[in-house]
């Protein structure tokens, strides 16, 4: 698979869906080109220093090389967000976590991560039901 290099196209893939597992959170997006699967990899700064963000992309990029061509949705782009667990994650795991994630990812049915309640505005008090007394 060709990797993603430009900035664009992984915000573009951040617009679709998201599945998260333990090792990493995978961002994927059907295209309509007739081209093939694209892959993205980043890790945040927060994870931890330049050698720990490479050693985890390294093992990302090794479980897509271990994925069988069949296994990959096609004409769709994705990209994995690692995690610092992907480092003492067994490889066989994050294999088969990749391997259903890429399915579901791509299922507008399947519940999607990151639902969270919308915030309050700064300054207000938070709503109660009742009043304890």
């Amino acid at each position: 698979m060709t990797t993603l290099k430009k900035r664009s196209e992984f915000l573009a893939v951040a617009k679709g869906g998201r599945v998260g597992r333990r090792a990493f959170v995978l961002q994927g997006l059907k295209r309509e080109a007739d081209i093939p699967s694209r892959v993205g990899y980043t890790v945040t700064k927060k994870t931890g220093n330049s050698v720990v963000r490479s050693r985890i992309k390294r093992r990302l990029r090794a479980a897509v090389q271990a994925l069988q061509l069949t296994d990959v949705p096609p004409q769709a782009d994705f990209v994995l967000v690692g995690r610092e667990a992907a480092l003492s994650h067994p490889f066989e795991n994050l294999v088969a976590d990749l391997k259903s994630g890429l399915q579901q990812v791509l299922d507008p049915k399947a519940p999607q991560g990151n639902k969270r309640p919308p915030r309050r505005p700064r300054g207000s008090k938070p709503v109660t039901g009742r009043k304890q007394g």
